[in-house]
This record gives structure tokens, sequence and C-alpha cells, in this order.
């Protein structure tokens, strides 16, 4: 009898589990496309022409981090599909360099849709230098810096989501 009671609560606890798991449920932009890619300077455009994904893999592999089942979004947010994470870039700039100092930034919004629905959006700019091996760091290394922190942010907004 105490067995069969102990079988079934664990049973119970799976279920609960799982449960908690299909709620933890997500699409993410496969790479975030620029907000307006007129306000992008154009050395950034051509040298660093994986940003988007940076950001993108770097979201994605946060929210895995905290739990989240994460798929990729290719199309716009839509109707019936549950919640949806479209990341897009707003800004970067890229000033200085590797002898005088690096002075990068980059600038996201993330849009969180439930059914097609905007539900929330996170806006949020992170700055870098390089850090500790800035000097031997290319502008490209640098901004991936920041996407890479940008997708840690998303990740910690989305806790409570």
């Amino acid at each position: 009898m105490k067995y069969g009671v102990l079988f079934f609560g664990l049973v119970g606890l799976l279920s609960c589990a799982v449960g908690v798991a299909d709620e933890r449920r997500i699409a993410v932009s496969s790479s975030a496309a620029y907000y307006d890619e007129n306000v992008i300077a154009g050395n950034i455009l051509s040298e660093c022409a994986d940003l988007g994904s940076s950001f993108s893999a770097s979201t994605e592999q946060y929210l895995r981090e905290n739990g989240w089942h994460v798929t990729p979004l290719d199309a716009e947010p839509s109707a019936g599909a549950g919640k949806q994470l479209k990341l897009r870039i707003i800004n970067a700039l890229s000033a200085g360099n590797a002898f005088l100092g690096h002075r990068k930034s980059v600038s996201v919004i993330a849009e969180l849709y439930d059914d097609g629905q905007l539900v929330d959006s996170y806006r949020e700019t992170r700055n870098s230098s390089g850090g500790f091996s800035g000097p031997f760091k290319g502008s490209c290394a640098v901004l991936y810096r920041c996407t890479n922190t940008l997708g840690s942010d998303v990740a910690k907004w989305m806790v409570d989501k």
C-alpha cells in the first residue's frame, strides 16, 4: 500500500513537472534583423554580418540555461503559435580601435508575443571597450561581446514571463 501511494505521488509530481515544462516553450527569431539598416554604419553591415545571428544565438543559449525549450522563429509572430520572441537590433556603433581603445555599443529590442499578440517589450543598450584583452580584439569581436551580454539580459528579463 505504501509503495502504491509513493508510485502515484511520483507520477503526479512528474505530471506537474511536464506541465511546467510545456509552459516554458518559446520560439525565438533565428536571426535578429536590423530595425532600420539606414542608421547602421556601412562598415558594421559589411564586416560584422553575423551580428543578428550572434544576438539570437546568445539569447537562445541563455533562455535554454534558464529552462526554456527554444525553437526557431523564421517569420513574423503569428496567432495560435504560443509564445514568440521577436528580436531586432535598433542600433550599433563602432568607434575607436584596438590602439586607441574600442568604443562600441549595440542597442536592441525584444518583443514578446503570445499567440500573435504583443504582450511586452524590452529595450537595452550595452557598451564595451573589449574587456581584459580588448586591445587584441577586432571591432566585430567587441560588438559580438555586446550581443552576447544582451542575450543574457533578454533571458533575465524573460525569467518571470
